[in-house]
């Protein structure tokens, strides 16, 4: 530091520690102050009892417009980053102080629970890309609101991305529940807004109650229900009917009103069955079989272990293990003669073989 600077700027370092009782800032502090000027070389900062703060040039190289958006006489904060340069300043940084505020802001945040509402800005296949106060934050697919989790069977990532793309440039409500400003990490829940209500909401559904709602949504494996207080349920294919179900388009459509039985509630999940409002077919065929019974059917589903049967005078299936075939060549609506093997009624199962004297 020369003598000239000593002498016109009576708030040097020096003379700032030579009077009683004032406390210097440390590095990284954030301090406020009353911008002087503003040009492409530097942004002066009256700092009051502390003196003249300065930002460098280097500050806005990737933020050029909130250099031009500085005015003389505005109040901003800054972190200080050299108690002193060669010129008596201090040298401040905006950003690191709008970063610092903003990791802050978020802790608080945190701490009160505060539903906030952001953007959805990205997608990838592990979940949402959001951003709270200038920081990016993730919202994994296990956070997601029922409402906005994708429908996908057997969890193709291609799928899942592809439906989640919906969700791009939404809004959202969100709430924080976890962060490290080390670690540059932010994970946010949208599940988390919800939870105290769908508790409420899913105390009043209870196994093997009847209740009605609107099918949202119509997959591969099954439907989806729109319930109340956004509650949403599940009909999968093995409850749709007693028959066997290749496509639940087939039988059931988007906006239609169905009653169904709730047949349990596990967390926030309901699943529905259509099938257990209808009479259960088993039961009429008590006493009415027997093994080694022979009983005639029409295949409809071929896989790997074997066939589905369905028997022509009954709305029960029977299977037929692909061993029984001996390399015969059976396809879908092949009509057979066929006798029984096993009878298991109370579980619903019919093993079956193909009759020899076909």
């Amino acid at each position: 530091m020369t003598a000239s600077n000593i002498n016109t700027d009576i708030r040097t370092m020096k003379d700032l520690m030579a009077l009683g009782g004032f406390v210097l800032p440390k590095l990284g502090d954030i301090v406020e102050g009353e911008i002087i000027s503003v040009s492409k070389n530097s942004v002066l900062v009256d700092l009051g009892t502390i003196g003249t703060g300065i930002v460098y040039p280097g500050e806005f190289y990737e933020n050029q417009s909130m250099q031009r958006s500085l005015q003389p006489g505005q109040t901003i904060k800054a972190i200080l980053l050299d108690i002193e340069d060669e010129n008596g300043h201090r040298e401040l940084s905006f950003r690191r102080a709008q970063t610092n505020t903003a990791w802050q802001d978020i802790k608080e945040k945190m701490e009160s629970g505060e539903v906030l509402t952001t953007t959805v800005i990205n997608i990838n296949k592990g979940g949402l890309i959001i951003e709270v106060n200038g920081v990016q934050g993730f919202l994994p697919l296990s956070q997601l609101a029922p409402a906005h989790y994708p429908k996908v069977d057997g969890g193709d990532t291609t799928k899942i991305v592809s439906a989640l793309q919906k969700l791009r440039n939404q809004e959202i409500q969100i709430k924080i529940i976890d962060f490290s400003e080390s670690e540059n990490k932010l994970i946010v829940s949208e599940k988390a807004v919800l939870s105290d209500q769908l508790k409420d909401a899913m105390a009043k559904f209870k196994v093997g109650d009847v209740i009605e709602g609107e099918i949202s949504e119509v997959t591969d494996f099954g439907a989806f229900v729109k319930l109340t207080d956004g509650v949403e349920g599940l009909i999968h294919i093995s409850e749709i009917d007693w028959k066997l179900i290749d496509d639940p388009r087939d039988f059931l459509k988007v906006g239609e009103i169905i009653q169904a039985k709730v047949v349990s509630t596990e967390g926030n999940k309901i699943s529905l069955s259509l099938k257990a409002l209808k009479e259960d077919p088993w039961l009429k065929i008590e006493g009415k079989y027997s093994v080694g019974q022979k009983v005639a059917g029409s295949i409809v589903k071929i896989t790997e272990s074997g066939a589905m049967v369905q028997l022509k005078e009954e709305d029960i299936m029977g299977f037929v293990p692909s061993s029984e075939f001996n390399g015969t060549e059976v396809k879908i609506g092949d009509e057979q003669n066929f006798a029984i093997v096993t009878l298991d009624t109370p579980n619903h199962k019919m093993i079956l073989t193909l009759n020899s004297g076909n």
